[in-house]
């Protein structure tokens, strides 16, 4: 059966969630949903690490 890229990225995605999974390591659906975005090319990869820096720059628990 063949599959469509997009079919193929998300499975991909998943794949890496499941393998975080077993390192103890949970994924929120937002972030799964920004690194398939990623994956696409729908967005920067670049930009989302900008972004990220960002909000935690501004956070006051991350002193």
């Amino acid at each position: 059966m063949k599959r469509t890229k997009a079919e193929l990225l998300s499975f991909k995605v998943q794949q890496a969630v499941g393998s975080m999974a077993i390192e103890d390591i949970q994924i929120s659906r937002q972030s799964q949903a920004m690194v398939l975005r990623v994956a696409s090319g729908r967005i920067a990869a670049q930009s989302v690490k900008d972004e990220l820096i960002e909000k935690y720059r501004q956070s006051p628990s991350a002193t």
